[in-house]
């Protein structure tokens, strides 16, 4: 998989949209197929407790620090959130949190790397790239504390 989309238009026009994006530049290293993932999306947005931090991702292409920082974000459980001082310093970068933000600003696989539970140290939300932007960032983290 290469991107994902989060739900921003119709349901029909975001599969497609993954579905044909997919076939290019594969960041899920299993071979799981794409069905599977859009399976567990839905699921996911219909309210199931959906767990990604086991899926193993190729992140080739980005740089040492950008793999490291979005391996420990993929790890941080759902209902949860954590700072990007913390991401920056479990990451092994202490100093880096304006970075860790950077590059959840250009994350290919919200979800995935869950970056809406990324937030500020005073528990401020920060960024949100997408259509809805911070709103919709509220609202992922409104609805996985539901499901707690």
């Amino acid at each position: 998989m290469r991107n994902l989309a989060l739900p921003e238009g119709s349901k029909e026009d975001i599969l497609f949209r993954i579905k044909n994006e997919s076939k290019s530049n594969a960041l899920i290293k299993e071979d799981i197929g794409q069905e599977d993932l859009i399976l567990k999306i839905k699921e996911y947005f219909r309210g199931k407790k959906i767990d990604f931090s086991d899926w193993r991702l190729n992140l080739e292409k980005y740089t040492i620090f950008q793999r490291k920082i979005m391996q420990v974000v993929q790890k941080i459980p759902y209902g949860e959130t954590k700072s990007y001082k913390w991401v920056a310093q479990t990451s092994g970068y202490p100093r880096a949190y304006r970075a860790v933000g950077n590059t959840m600003r250009n994350n290919p696989l919200p979800l995935v790397i869950p970056c809406h539970r990324v937030i500020k140290s005073d528990g401020g939300l920060g960024g949100f790239s997408g259509k809805e932007g911070i709103a919709y960032k509220k609202k992922m983290i409104d609805f996985e504390s539901r499901k707690k």
